[in-house]
């Protein structure tokens, strides 16, 4: 026990000047640890974590627009989706959960879909004012949308984010039309917990394993670690059963 305590000091230590070396990191660290220190304790407690993060990492794509919307990541994330949605038809009704910056749903918008942007609230104010199309405040647990509305529901690096991943996939059940279609992307593997704001991690068996028979798995894309995501990715089209 004292050789492991000695342990998780050194790396602490070893942590110190990265951290003051980075500004940002250190001010986040900062509030992580008062602000926010009791972030697992409840969900409203979790979402205001949530909102402080997002905010942050909002902020930090306007600042370098050039950098982050030109990343491999990106492009390929930008192009998958965009390929997948194009195959399922045209003028599509598509909820894109958790929009965040517009990312995803701007270019599905932009081929003739209707899409509906979701964030919490704030997050969705500051989308709104980074052009997002159609973008209310809503929880991704409880959609505030009538059963069987959407074509499609999209989930871009939402569920590691969530308090409870099961609501989500419930909500996305109901909303979606019959043969509706939910397409989701998440770090694959533990390595997704590496994120402080990350609650959960997924793979492709256990995502199959908690959808049980109201999802059919259709397709699997896989995106590997870089730069900017420690962590390989995947992108699940799964089609509601009847």
């Amino acid at each position: 026990m004292h050789k492991t305590m000695l342990e998780m000091l050194k790396k602490r230590v070893q942590g110190l000047p990265y951290l003051l070396s980075h500004p940002r990191q250190l001010k986040r660290l900062i509030a992580r640890e008062t602000l926010y220190r009791q972030r697992y304790r409840n969900k409203k407690q979790w979402v205001e974590w949530q909102k402080y993060g997002c905010s942050k990492h909002i902020q930090m794509m306007r600042a370098h627009p050039d950098t982050i919307s030109t990343s491999s990541l990106n492009l390929a994330r930008i192009q998958i989706f965009s390929d997948i949605v194009s195959r399922l038809g045209k003028g599509l009704t598509v909820l894109d959960v958790g929009a965040g910056d517009g990312v995803i749903g701007g270019p599905i918008w932009k081929m003739g879909n209707n899409v509906v942007s979701i964030e919490l609230p704030m997050i969705a104010a500051i989308a709104h004012r980074c052009g997002v199309p159609s973008v209310v405040a809503s929880d991704a647990e409880h959609l505030t949308f009538a059963s069987n509305s959407f074509d499609v529901v999209i989930a871009s690096e939402v569920l590691e984010h969530l308090w409870n991943p099961h609501n989500f996939f419930d909500e996305a059940y109901r909303v979606l039309k019959a043969d509706g279609y939910l397409i989701i992307e998440t770090p694959e593997g533990k390595g997704s917990l590496l994120y402080d704001d990350h609650k959960n991690y997924f793979t492709v068996e256990s995502v199959k394993q908690t959808l049980g028979s109201r999802f059919n798995l259709c397709e699997v894309e896989r995106l590997k670690a870089t730069w900017c995501a420690q962590t390989p990715t995947i992108i699940l089209l799964l089609r509601k059963s009847s």
